[in-house]
């Protein structure tokens, strides 16, 4: 494709065919001012990257002595362009003097401070005094939430946050309303947001270039100088963020504009959710229990207590006796150092991470699968999909950066989207077809799209029939039909062949997947399920496997598992452990115990000590009380936390660890890609980071380990761990300086670590146990799921002040046919009986359940819905089998 050729300011330049005359001036760093125009907000296919709202941006074409906006017009060969003659400037000053003839005259006590971007273009144009009379516009809004704060009266109408909120987070809560002098974005209706579709990403307010847009709680309302550019510690996605710093504080997140797989956008949590860190629960202190309460010690005390205790331990009964169960939340250096110092140091194979209350059976292999049936495309990928199929998740909640991709790719690129969820969400507007299956009958759901796939001869042509491993898998299909189908499922025999055809018939497909499947029973089932259709239709799909904790990726990549070293080696490899021994010494060859184990085991008294680090068992498993007898049985347990969590309360001895943003290291999000963590304030008191804390710990022990820096960590995962080889992991730049307006680095470029290999093949999965049925003490099926608003188990998020507010009270959602039943109305107060349990909260009716189905999320803190389950395992890869129970529910009152 041959340049174009233009005159710039004078000068011969060249660019690509398409570009437009601000993208040239950009590129060969010709500055050219705007403020409707964000390169991250062009819609996909569309035919011109901005909307020329503002007009600022305008320019001359010299030939001509047209005046033309540089975001809206393309160039052509021969342009003669001028940027800053004298009357581009004159316009120029005329567009801001009428903005600023129908602005407040509030700069000096506005909040956007030396961050409004009509600010400082009307002073670099030299703006003062207006030759205009003063318009003023009124735009009063009653708004009753933590988190945006809009004052219309400072809109100067650019859109911005109209595209962001309908082009990329894709809500459309919000639009232009009514016309000429009176327009201003509003909701639907105009009023206030938290009556509308918003869902507080922060987005609009990031970008907004005024103060119409504003954080209405901010932590400071003025302009900061030092950015420090870091990661989101919530959900799997790793989302790119900068941290703001005032007198060495954190007051403000804003999104990564420049990242090309975020594009700007953040969540609820990751906008408003950092000020977990500055709780006053948080700890600062070492603890020890005496007499049975905490009394704060010195490090050298805690540190010389737990050696003494570890090393007894060990001495007299043996490593076994030991146990660790590290974080998901912890970096990838952490967990490395964490997963090493079970082995060679406590000489134990008993470790593993918080992932397995979520996703293990998707982060561990089959032979069926591969080996992994796990993310194999960057989430770019998704976006060029031609059919999604999206199955036990809900992005829009557990992992909004993949809700937004997903709505764009069906808005935008017009992809077919199948959704298989029995409940309503916000992807069912846009999807194609909605499958609502029983509770735990995907796994016949499936089987049954392999079947119609076979029947109609939709299978790819690669697929050899004459193979022994076909036949067998084609005759375990046999009783799938699709009337079996529909009588096993609820979904009918037309939904079932439809949704076959598209995904067979797509040449790029995708399929997402999250904890609805991994938790459920035949989680694992499932999951070889769906690697046979993707074996089937041969359209090569981009899998995307969703993790519920920012590093459960990197957790598991790092051999914090009981019967996995660094890199999915078996511990039963002698080759593998003769590798990782000449670096550390010996490593004990027998697969350990997974934490559900290790309660089993601490309960019957085998386990002696235990070290639990950043996480809150006693909160997030099933049945708390099982899970407060058995660590209480434990002779020696420490905890290691940001907070005197529930499972703080029970140990022996309780260390301070630091937050997010108060140290340095990587996660490895759900696609592979590895993120940079950076320290930008200290922590508190004497907090100190996990990897510091564990290499204090090891010397105390008397084996002591080689690091003095998460880099020198890297460096050695580079070298013993082949996923994480020859991508620059272990160069990976050290930490930005805390000052000036926030810069890319060279090391800022995604990077992505290797995905774990095999070769997948056909395999017959039959169905194990059925779903759960409805009986008479227990009518109700209950099903969980993600909360926007809060994560995991509430630890962090329910001491964010924001997130609380908003959200604070524990909700069962039961459809409008059953709360008539009931009798309870939206706000009554109802006890939720399990076997197991019970939990109360408060009633919201809603049209998205269908009858005998109720719906209560996780990660409220008060009256968790984990007390309604008991401890089950799924038989082959022991994670939690906790996404449906049998209820009944009790009307209690009403909320007043």
């Amino acid at each position: 494709m041959e340049p174009v050729t233009i005159f710039l300011n004078g000068r011969e330049v060249n660019g690509r065919p398409g570009m437009t005359i601000l993208e040239l001036a950009q590129q060969e760093g010709v500055y050219i001012p705007t403020l409707c125009h964000e390169p991250q907000l062009v819609s996909p296919g569309a035919a011109c990257p901005s909307i020329g709202a503002c007009r600022i941006c305008i320019v001359e074409e010299e030939r001509t002595g047209a005046l033309l906006t540089a975001c809206t017009v393309f160039i052509t060969p021969g342009m003669e362009i001028s940027t800053d003659s004298p009357r581009v400037l004159e316009r120029r000053r005329s567009i801001i003097e009428l903005m600023l003839a129908s602005h407040p005259d509030s700069c000096l006590v506005c909040d956007k401070g030396n961050r409004c971007q009509l600010r400082r273009i009307a002073a670099e144009l030299g703006v003062g005094r207006l030759g205009f009379q003063k318009v003023p516009q009124t735009a009063t809004i009653k708004e009753n939430n933590p988190f945006i704060k809009r004052d219309l009266s400072k809109c100067i109408l650019c859109a911005k946050c109209i595209r962001v909120c309908q082009d990329l987070v894709v809500e459309g809560a919000v639009d232009y309303f009514r016309r000429g002098f009176a327009t201003r974005p509003a909701t639907f209706g105009d009023g206030p947001l938290e009556e509308s579709e918003c869902t507080f990403c922060g987005t609009c307010v990031a970008l907004c270039p005024t103060g119409a847009l504003m954080e209405a709680e901010p932590a400071y309302r003025g302009t900061t100088a030092n950015v420090i550019r870091t990661t989101c510690p919530f959900c799997g996605c790793g989302c790119g963020l900068y941290v703001e710093v005032k007198d060495g504080r954190v007051v403000r997140t804003i999104p990564d504009k420049e990242d090309p797989v975020t594009r700007g956008t953040l969540c609820v949590k990751g906008s408003y959710g950092y000020d977990f860190i500055y709780s006053p629960d948080r700890l600062t202190a070492p603890l020890v229990k005496v007499d049975g309460e905490f009394r704060e010690v010195s490090w050298d005390e805690a540190l010389s207590l737990i050696a003494g205790e570890f090393n007894r331990i060990k001495a007299e009964h043996g490593g076994e006796s030991l146990a660790v169960f590290g974080s998901s939340k912890c970096t990838n250096e952490e967990n490395y150092l964490l997963q090493q110092f079970a082995r060679c140091v406590l000489g134990t194979n008993n470790i593993d991470n918080g992932s397995r209350l979520y996703g293990a059976a998707g982060l561990h292999g089959s032979p069926e699968t591969g080996g992994f049936f796990s993310t194999n495309s960057p989430l770019t990928a998704l976006e060029e999909a031609e059919v999604i199929l999206v199955i036990g998740a809900d992005p829009t909640a557990s992992a909004p950066l993949v809700g937004y991709a997903i709505k764009r790719t069906a808005r935008c690129r017009e992809a077919k989207l199948i959704l298989v969820d029995p409940r309503e969400t916000r992807l069912s507007l846009f999807a194609e077809l909605q499958l609502r299956p029983r509770v735990g009958t995907d796994l016949a759901l499936l089987n049954g799209l392999c079947k119609v796939v076979l029947d109609e001869d939709l299978a790819d042509e690669s697929v050899d029939r004459e193979a022994a491993d076909f036949a067998a898998f084609a005759e375990s299909l046999a009783p799938y039909t699709p009337s079996h189908i529909e009588e096993v499922t609820g979904v009918s025999h037309q939904e079932l062949r439809h949704a076959a055809r598209l995904f067979a018939g797509a040449k790029r497909a995708a399929i997402v997947y999250g904890n609805g499947i991994t938790q459920q029973v035949n989680g694992t089932g499932a999951l070889k399920a769906l690697s046979n259709l993707v074996l089937l239709t041969g359209n090569r799909a981009a899998v995307y496997a969703l993790q519920k904790e920012s590093n459960s990726q990197g957790a598991c990549d790092m051999g914090a598992l009981p019967d996995f070293l660094p890199g999915y080696y078996p511990v039963t490899d002698r080759e593998a452990r003769r590798r990782f021994r000449d670096y550390w010494g010996s490593l004990p060859g027998t697969p350990g115990l997974t934490f559900p184990e290790t309660l089993r085991e601490a309960k019957a008294g085998r386990i002696k000590g235990l070290y639990i680090v950043g996480e809150d068992p006693v909160s997030s498993f099933p049945d708390a009380g099982y899970v407060r007898e058995a660590l209480s049985a434990v002779g020696f347990l420490v905890v290691q936390d940001l907070f005197l969590t529930e499972t703080a309360k029970l140990a022996s001895v309780v260390l301070p660890a630091a937050g997010f943003a108060e140290k340095d290291g990587t996660f490895t999000n759900f696609e592979g890609r590895v993120n940079r963590l950076r320290k930008a304030v200290e922590p508190p008191g004497q907090s100190l980071p996990d990897w510091q804390i564990l290499l204090h710990l090891a010397a105390s022990m008397g084996h002591p380990l080689p690091y003095t820096s998460p880099r020198e960590v890297r460096e050695e995962i580079e070298k013993l761990v082949p996923l994480y080889a020859g991508i620059g992991y272990g160069t990976l730049e050290e930490p930005a300086p805390e000052s000036g307006a926030p810069e890319r680095g060279a090391g800022e470029a995604a990077v992505y670590r290797k995905h774990p290999g095999g070769t997948p093949r056909l395999a017959p999965v039959l169905n194990g146990a059925g779903p759960p049925k409805p009986h008479e003490a227990y009518p109700f099926v209950l099903l969980t799921g993600s909360n926007l608003y809060h994560f995991g188990g509430g630890t962090r998020t329910s001491r964010a002040p924001r997130l609380r507010k908003f959200s604070a009270a524990a909700y069962v959602s039961i459809s409008e046919a059953d709360a008539r039943r009931l009798a309870v109305s939206e706000g009554d107060r109802v006890r939720i009986v399990s076997p197991a349990g019970e939990a109360a909260a408060v009633v919201k009716t809603t049209d998205t359940l269908p009858e005998g189905l109720v719906f209560m999320p996780f990660a409220i803190a008060v009256n968790p819905v984990s007390q309604l389950f008991s401890i089950v395992l799924d038989p082959e890869r022991k994670s939690l089998l906790n996404k449906a129970v049998n209820v009944r529910i009790e009307r209690i009152g009403s909320d007043g």
